[in-house]
This record gives structure tokens, C-alpha cells and sequence, in this order.
């Protein structure tokens, strides 16, 4: 299916809903979107505990990764 036809369906569609139903649309994706946490600084006790953790763990490259998926 094409861009331009599924945009020009979810056009159509836009302007089937009601102003509730897009606000409450906007709204959910905000929500899901938004992260509560900018701005904030990470302790040092986690920023240690990161740091630990991916040194930890075994690298795997990209090329590996779709040998074993494909």
C-alpha cells in the first residue's frame, strides 16, 4: 500500500472523529510518549550500577544477530 493512500484514508477518516475522541487520542499519546523523568540527574549509586552492568554483559554485533533471526 502506497503513502499517499493511507494518508489520504486516515484524512478521511480525521474528520469522522469527534473533538472528544481526538483530544482523548492526543492525550494517550502524550501520556505514552512522555518521559517523567527529563530533567532529572541520576544518582551516583546508579550511574555506578549502569556502568557495572554493561561492562558485564557480552556484546553481540548486528551481523551476528541476524544470522540467528534469519
Amino acid at each position: 500500500m502506497c503513502y499517499t493512500c493511507c494518508m489520504a484514508t486516515v484524512t478521511k477518516r480525521q474528520k469522522a472523529l469527534s473533538p472528544s475522541v481526538k483530544a482523548f487520542i492526543v492525550e494517550a499519546v502524550y501520556e505514552a510518549l512522555n518521559d517523567p523523568d527529563r530533567g532529572l540527574d541520576l544518582s551516583e549509586e546508579t550511574k555506578r550500577r549502569l556502568a557495572g552492568a554493561q561492562t558485564k554483559q557480552a556484546r553481540v554485533s548486528l551481523a551476528d544477530v541476524k544470522k540467528k533471526l534469519y
